[in-house]
């Protein structure tokens, strides 16, 4: 079986995803990653995150105002932020999403949890780091016009998680799992907005 496999490096495969992204997961469901192999997914994604931050801080509507030392400052603080926090932070959603799912009548198992929302966040990397440079290019514009650019990132990011839960958990509407990523990032969202007012 494993001849059967697609045999193209890791940057193929994520492009290929984008054409049938359900069977991107089911490969990559059939490799059976190793743990190491699943960090890896997960520290690449954080690499395009880390170099869309990077850009922000360099390029972005502050960057003249930010001082050499601070500017450094700020590097280290993104790197962290993103390479030790995020991760964490990814190990955490993915026994969320999948305790979800098995509530919800998904098959998977938390390794398949791990390897659907990781695969899908390094699927979803370029589309993501794509949005934000873009976004930098259009400093000026409105804001709303700017952040609805730069939400594209998130919502390329939910569309494959949609895809590769839905893979990975046996279910047969990705829309339906699209729709309780959506529900579930307004509500978060709110909540930290409220949040913010209160405090």
């Amino acid at each position: 079986m494993d001849q059967a496999l697609p045999t193209g490096g890791v940057l193929w495969r994520v492009l290929g995803a984008w054409a049938d992204p359900r069977g991107s997961m089911r490969t990559e469901l059939d490799r059976a990653p190793s743990e190491g192999r699943l960090l890896f997914y997960i520290m690449f994604a954080g690499l395009f995150r880390f170099v869309g931050a990077a850009m922000a801080l360099a390029y972005g509507p502050m960057a003249l105002m930010i001082p050499d030392d601070q500017f450094r400052g700020r590097i280290a603080a993104a790197f962290v932020a993103i390479f030790f926090f995020l991760t964490i932070l990814s190990y955490a959603v993915a026994a969320t999403g999948g305790a979800l799912a098995r509530l919800m009548g998904g098959t998977g198992s938390w390794y398949d949890s791990r390897a659907a929302l990781f695969w899908a966040a390094l699927v979803a990397a370029p589309a993501v780091l794509g949005a934000k440079l873009l976004s930098l290019v259009l400093v000026g514009l409105p804001a709303l016009i700017v952040g609805s650019v730069e939400m594209l990132g998130g919502v390329a990011f939910a569309w494959t998680t949609a895809y590769c839960f839905a893979e990975a958990h046996g279910f047969a509407s990705v829309w339906k799992v699209f729709a309780v990523i959506a529900g579930l990032a307004i509500a978060v969202v709110g909540t930290i907005y409220r949040l913010g007012q209160i405090v």
